[in-house]
């Protein structure tokens, strides 16, 4: 089995509302390698379900700061949901995916889009002053 671990990190930017919908798409990530050929729609529908809401509020929060990166940032976003929307569609034709491979994928998009983008994103948030940490925050 290869080892998946060098391409998968979690970057927190200590900003609850993006550090906490990482760590629901690493959570969902992390389930599926484990997925069974019947649990794969319902795992991608979760995960496509997750990246929509997450991606809605960086992209309002982008918009609402005037994000010179605005563009090129959603452009990333929208080709997530495509390959998982791609994906969707593969399994409803009844074709066979591998967990571990679509695992791999995900997380190499993953730690590819913290590093080039949410971690720019996060520091131009707080230098706006937004997603502060908050004691409210769960």
């Amino acid at each position: 089995m290869p080892d998946i671990t060098p391409t998968f990190r979690l970057t927190h930017y200590e900003m609850p509302a993006m550090d906490k919908a990482h760590h629901l798409f690493t959570a969902l990530l992390g389930a599926l390698p484990l997925a069974s050929r019947n649990a794969l729609p319902c795992l991608l529908n979760n995960l496509l379900a997750t990246v929509h809401k997450h991606f809605d509020q960086e992209e309002r929060f982008m918009m609402a700061t005037q994000y010179g990166s605005y563009g090129n940032h959603r452009h990333q976003h929208q080709q997530l949901v495509s390959l998982l929307t791609h994906f969707q569609h593969q399994l409803d034709l009844g074709e066979d995916l591998d967990p571990l491979d679509l695992h791999m994928q995900l997380c190499s998009w993953q730690d590819e889009h913290q590093q080039s983008w949410d971690a720019p994103l996060a520091q131009h948030l707080r230098r706006n002053n937004c997603w502060k940490p908050s004691a409210n925050v769960a």
